[in-house]
Order: structure tokens, then sequence, then C-alpha cells
């Protein structure tokens, strides 16, 4: 056998060791592109995520007030790669079409809603659990079964659970996200909280100016003014040049024009706050008479002839009943549960609104009722938690009143620029026609005497309380909320642009906005 060739023998060697070479080679970028696959597969954005380029994407929002829990659900379509760029409201739902049960008659934005609010539901995890339930069903309705898994659903409460105790908030909390957690939308344990007042106010004047179309082009032009008005509540933001450094005072930039922002919220002074203050500065005024049944009657002058309600009263007293002939003049004796009744007269429900409004602990007045002219304009007095706004509101040429507002304008059949002085005569004449029915009292006429104290209340806080008279105030639109607000920023994750969320210390890009932080779930 010839033997074989040095030459040969080196190249065989040489060939064995490339080929080693090229196979690892081979398999270090297998590997690589195998590594790379599998993070992309792990930490692709989901279908529904991916639509804010491509499509469209939801948002569900429900809103736990403190008159009852309501849903919307908010379709956007994306705006590509421009990171200035707000995203595009393509509806909104409920909407005018909207058919359900859930729907109420009482509700003027065309919301779904549940009552009554949750505040009033702490420890009673079934309760809850009816109030949302509900509304989650119909909400998953509305978003395409593909899409649920990637539509975001956050709970906000309001006004009505702010004011309970801090541990009262968090059960009624933890009993919503006992809900949420078995609903089909993405849910996070923040997304679940209580706000607080100034970012109520803030997601307010985020949506109006969002929907009137003031953030497009990214006009530096004056934004509107917002005046919302809700059960507990009532939230004024606007838009100024320069204040001094203030609590209220933040920072809201929008593509690239900043707005500062003066944001409050007045917690004393929603409709059924204020009507519960009325009743009470009654009852330290006026004599309580003993009714046929043996319960004490109180008389309003903003209700007719026929109203009999029975109330339950935090904080009325009388020093003019019967049962205290024998005590001592400055003795108060209080009475928790009384029968309201209508004893109607205009001038006197126009001053007892007037005192809610300037959130007066007494009917003293300076001025006289025979006429508007007449009356002088007072100052909002901060010892009194209320504001003076006159120093601010000259940069803010147009205010929108919304919800409570709102509802009163569409009951009085107005049109959106109605002045006060409309306002005060077509409210004179609805009550008085209504108070002239001697026909005993229909759901409709209980309807309409609650609203004979609303007309002058809203009417004395837009002309004296804010003293906002001489602006130009708009009723509406019907469809804005908060709500809309909350969804463009609390859902910022979901699109491009980074809108400010308020933290602790005023508006920050990012930064939590927590009003409450879950506490270690209880034991069962």
């Amino acid at each position: 056998m010839e033997p074989k060739s040095p030459s040969k023998h080196k190249l065989s060697i040489l060939g064995s060791t490339q080929l080693k070479r090229v196979v690892k080679i081979i398999g270090v970028v297998l590997l690589g592109l195998l590594f790379l696959v599998g993070f992309y597969f792990a930490f692709k954005p989901s279908v529904d995520q991916r639509r804010v380029y491509k499509g469209s994407y939801y948002t569900v929002v429900v809103d736990c007030g403190s008159t009852g829990t309501r849903v919307n659900v908010f379709e956007w379509e994306g705006r590509g790669g421009n990171e200035k760029e707000l995203p595009i409201l393509l509806h909104s739902y409920p909407d005018n079409s909207t058919k359900s049960s859930l729907r109420k008659n009482s509700c003027k934005y065309h919301c779904m809603q549940t009552e009554p609010g949750l505040d009033k539901f702490v420890g009673n995890s079934s309760g809850v659990r009816a109030s949302l339930e509900p509304l989650i069903t119909w909400a998953e309705q509305m978003v395409p079964l593909e899409s649920r898994g990637g539509t975001p659903i956050f709970v906000l409460a309001t006004a009505g659970l702010r004011r309970l105790a801090t541990e009262d908030a968090m059960r009624v909390l933890e009993d919503v996200e006992d809900v949420v957690k078995e609903c089909s939308f993405s849910y996070r344990r923040s997304w679940i909280r209580v706000l607080r007042g100034k970012e109520e106010a803030y997601y307010g004047w985020v949506a109006l100016n969002y929907k009137m179309g003031m953030f497009r082009n990214h006009s530096s032009s004056p934004t509107l003014g917002l005046l919302d008005l809700g059960g507990s509540s009532l939230q004024v933001v606007m838009e100024v040049e320069s204040v001094e450094k203030d609590t209220h005072m933040m920072s809201s930039k929008f593509g690239f024009v900043e707005h500062q922002i003066l944001a409050y919220s007045l917690p004393a002074f929603g409709l059924n706050e204020a009507f519960d203050r009325t009743v009470v500065l009654l009852s330290h005024t006026e004599a309580l008479r003993e009714s046929s049944a043996g319960k004490l009657e109180l008389r309003h002058p903003c209700y007719g002839s026929n109203f009999v309600q029975n109330y339950t009263c935090r904080g009325c007293f009388s020093l003019n009943v019967a049962e205290q002939k024998n005590a001592s003049q400055t003795e108060k004796i209080e009475y928790p549960s009384l029968f309201l009744v209508g004893a109607p007269n205009w001038q006197q429900c126009k001053i007892l609104a007037r005192a809610a409004a300037m959130n007066s602990s007494s009917l003293d007045w300076p001025w006289s009722i025979a006429g508007e002219d007449d009356n002088p304009r007072l100052s909002f007095e901060k010892d009194r938690g209320i504001l003076n706004l006159t120093a601010f509101a000259h940069q803010t040429p147009r205010f929108h009143a919304l919800s409570g507002f709102f509802a009163v304008f569409d009951m009085l059949k107005l049109s959106p620029r109605a002045n006060l002085t409309k306002i005060w005569e077509r409210g004179q004449h609805l009550c008085s026609r209504s108070w002239a029915d001697k026909n005993s009292i229909s759901r409709n006429q209980y309807y309409t005497a609650h609203y004979c104290f609303r007309v002058p209340y809203m009417a004395s806080l837009i002309e004296d309380a804010l003293q906002l008279g001489d602006k130009e105030i708009w009723f509406g639109p019907p469809d804005v909320s908060w709500t809309l607000g909350a969804a463009l920023v609390e859902g910022e994750y979901m699109c491009q642009v980074k809108l400010p969320m308020l933290g602790k210390k005023g508006a920050a890009p990012g930064t939590s906005s927590h009003s409450y932080v879950y506490p270690r779930r209880r034991p069962n």
C-alpha cells in the first residue's frame, strides 16, 4: 500500500479544524437567532396594544360617584409614530342608540348607572358586586372578544368615597378588586383607587378641551374653563397666565404648548351636600312643628305645598319645639329624622340657595330681594372653603358648565349660551307653574321639586360665589365627563404621547396619582 504523502495528511487535518470552526460559528449564530426570537415573543406588545399604531384600541373607565356607579367605554385610534399627537377618539359608549335597563332616565350623560353610590356599601361585598357586575358585563359586550385581554379597565372613585374614613374606603376598593379580577379586561391594582379632588378636576378640564378641539394643531389660543357640578363636590378649572405658588397650580403640556392651570375641587358644594346645608340652616332658624303622626316637620320654601318627604338630617336642631319649653334657651336638641314639607316661596328659596352657595351659617344677608340689580356681589372667602376667582378668570374667556349644571339647563330647555337672567326667569316660571298644581304629587313633580332648589343654587354659584356672571357660560356639551380625561391620561401607556399625571407634589409626567395605597389584604 502506498503511504500517504505528508502534504495530503496536513490538508486533512487543516480541513477538519476549519470545519469545526465553521460549525461553532453556525451554532453561535443559531443560538443568537433563537435568543432574539424568544426575546421578541416574550416581550412583544399584545395584538391590541399594537393597534395603537395600526388600528383601534379600547379603554374602560368605571366612575364610582356619590349618587351612583357608571361605566364608559372609549374606542381610540393612535397617531402612529408622532409622539406629540394625541390619539383620536373614534367612539364612546354608551351613546344615544344604547338601550339597556342600566341606562337611567335621570342621567343626562347617556350613562349606564347602578344606584346608590359605592360609599353606601362599606362592609357589604355583595352590594359592591351587584353594583359593578352588570356594568362590567355590558362593557365586555362593547369590546370585541379578541381585544378584551389587552383593554385596560380603570375603576376610579370620587367624592363619595373621598369623604369616607380611609379604612372604610380601602374595604370598598378591596371588594371592587374581587369583582374586577374576574372580568376579561386587563387590570392592575393601582388602576382601582380613589381620585383626589384635584385629579378629578384636572381630568374634567382635559376631557373638555380635548373634545372641543382646543389641543388640535398645538394651538396656543386660550383654553376653556370648566365648571363641573356633582352630587358631593364642585370642580372649577381654568388656565391662567401666572400666579404665585399655589397648591392648586399645575402645568400641563400638550404637543409643544404648556398650560398653567388652576384646578379646584370644593367638597361641600355638590348639589346634594348643598341641599343638606339648606335643611340644617332652616332647622336653626325655623320652628319645627309636630305632625299628626308625631314626627317633626320642617317647611322648605323650594318645594310645593303638596310635597312631603321623609328626611334624615345630620346637624338639624331647633330651640322652638314644645318639648323644650322648660329648657335653657341656649340648649340645642338634635332631630336627626323629620318630614320635609313644601311651603313654596320663590324669594325665600333664592335666599336659601344663595346661603348654600356662599357656604354661610346664617340666613341674615345684607342684600335686598326686591330686584336682582340691587344685590351686591359678594367675595368668595377662603376661610369658608370657597374662592375668589375674579383675579384669575380674565385669562379664560369662556367656561363650560357640565354635569349638574347641564342637567338643570336641560330641565329648563335653555339654549347652550343662556344667560343668567334667562335662567332666573325660566326657573321661576317652571317652579311657579309646578307649585300651582294642586293635584297629588306625581313622580315628575318630585323631579321638578328638586330642580326648584337647583336652579337658584346653580345661578348663585355662577353669579355670586364664583363671580363669573360677566363671563361667557356655555352649558354642555352633554357627552363630556372627567372619565374621558381619565381614559386619555390613565391610559397613556397604551399610546405614545405622555400626558402629565398628578403626583403628591403636583404634575409630573409618569408620576403616581394614587390617593390610597392598598394595604395587605384582609385575612379570610
